[in-house]
């Protein structure tokens, strides 16, 4: 990790310090190596930056990756895109898990999500601890756009729907290809498809 880190910094004098990019550069850094791996020595070597600049900006590391992982969020995957009045829920929940099983592994060395590899951390991992906050209100989004029109099964659908794309992320960090995660949520499609279809 140290030389990957390295190969990143800014050699000489520093460049001209750029929040925006230290919070993009942070993100792929984050999913790359996690939460507890990148102290604030590597997080600065590798933005090319003093720490000074770096707490004067962002005010700790938690703060940080609390900015990073709560953008993340909001890019990737957002649920609003997924869940329309104008289509049924069930194509909503079958776009969104095809779409995690192509996003997961879009990128070999930042594959899963960022979040939700980010809540594997040991319990008193502080990057756990905010990750944990953003995914539970996204879980409650998620239950609530189910429940739209579907009430009476949404708890359901919504555990089924984060173990699986929690398994998805899982896979996908530990190699799984796109193809066989299309295919673990095809299956899963096949029992949703019936619980929601008798309660609709």
């Amino acid at each position: 990790m140290t030389d990957q880190l390295s190969s990143k910094a800014v050699r000489g004098r520093p460049r001209r310090f750029d929040p925006q990019e230290a919070l993009s550069a942070g993100r792929a850094l984050f999913h790359t190596h996690g939460y507890e791996a990148l102290g604030i020595a590597a997080i600065t070597e590798a933005l090319g930056i003093r720490p000074a600049s770096f707490y004067a900006a962002f005010g700790s590391k938690a703060a940080y990756f609390e900015r990073i992982a709560e953008a993340y969020a909001a890019e990737i995957l957002p649920l609003n895109i997924f869940f329309r009045d104008d289509r049924p829920v069930i194509d909503s929940i079958a776009e969104l898990l095809g779409d995690a099983a192509r996003t997961y592994t879009a990128c070999s060395d930042r594959a899963g999500c960022l979040i939700l590899e980010a809540l594997r951390a040991d319990r008193s991992n502080e990057g756990r601890g905010i990750a944990l906050r953003i995914a539970r209100a996204r879980r409650e989004k998620l239950e609530a756009l189910i429940a739209r029109t579907a009430p009476q099964v949404a708890p359901m659908v919504t555990d089924v729907l984060t173990v699986t794309m929690a398994g998805m992320s899982a896979a996908a960090r530990d190699g799984a290809s796109c193809s066989s995660l299309e295919q673990v949520a095809a299956v899963v499609m096949v029992g949703l498809r019936s619980l929601i279809g008798g309660n609709t």
